[in-house]
């Protein structure tokens, strides 16, 4: 016997057209939201650095470090911004023609452009404050060496995971009635996927520089650093991309014609 969710039907019902209209916005409120949203990451970024900072590798650490990242999405969430891992879901208005791909890849281009400009910013920002002492700098250095240090294909495989868990805290916080449960919400899959050292490509866009930056004069691996964005962002195109089809499809939205037993 199925258990009815009206709620969770509810969202996805209306998903396609509410990810169609953030697609159609005018391209400066897009690149302005986006620009916030690649601030807002990279503020946990750092927040998530000053947790690990003198702490070691212990998995109570990442987990610390996992919570006070989320205060990244959580800002994005409760804003509006524009954040283009999130915004991998936009293929389920595609599917239901609600969008065009092409505006589609427009609307990913864009605010993925724009999540660059504002991590980069930040990253730079917190390095001429003075940011990398008490430990930071050298957390910041070892994470990011570890992911410099990562295949292609483990790049590519971890975005997968990274953007389902991410995908997942957008979704569920959607779900979420009142403010305490959308930050609640959030922090569990954020929480989980930065303890596991996923990739996110748009906290990569933070991270890596900001090991860059404090390794000033070390070998900076740029070509690496831009591989580990390309196979962690098309790793979160498919992970966000499958969580959303078979959310829709399992709550109906891909299948207005039947009806639910």
């Amino acid at each position: 016997m199925d258990v009815q969710d009206p709620v969770g039907d509810a969202i996805a019902a209306g998903a396609p057209a509410a990810l169609a209209t953030k697609a159609k916005s005018a391209w400066p409120r897009m690149v302005t939201l986006a620009v916030l949203a690649g601030a807002f990451i990279a503020f946990g970024s750092v927040i998530s650095l000053v947790a690990q900072a003198n702490m070691g590798d212990g998995g109570a650490v990442r987990l610390l470090s996992g919570a006070a990242f989320s205060v990244g999405l959580m800002m994005v969430m409760i804003v509006g911004a524009e954040l283009f891992t999130g915004n991998t879901m936009m293929v389920l208005p595609v599917t239901t023609g609600d969008l065009t791909a092409g505006r589609m890849v427009g609307a990913w281009a864009t605010v993925w452009l724009g999540n660059l400009l504002g991590a980069l910013v930040v990253a730079f920002l917190f390095a001429a404050a003075g940011g990398f002492g008490d430990g930071v700098g050298d957390a910041a250095i070892a994470l990011a060496d570890d992911k410099l240090a990562k295949s292609a294909g483990a790049v590519f495989a971890s975005g997968i995971l990274a953007n389902m868990l991410v995908c997942l805290a957008v979704w569920m916080s959607m779900l979420a009635q009142t403010l305490p449960a959308k930050i609640l919400a959030i922090m569990g899959p954020v929480m989980i996927f930065v303890a596991a050292g996923l990739e996110h490509s748009i906290a990569n866009m933070s991270i890596i520089p900001l090991g860059w930056l404090a390794a000033a004069g070390d070998d900076l691996a740029l070509g690496a650093g831009v591989l580990n964005l390309i196979f962690s962002t098309l790793g979160n195109v498919v992970g966000g991309a499958a969580l959303a089809i078979a959310i829709g499809y399992g709550h109906d939205a891909l299948r207005p014609d039947e009806s639910t037993q």
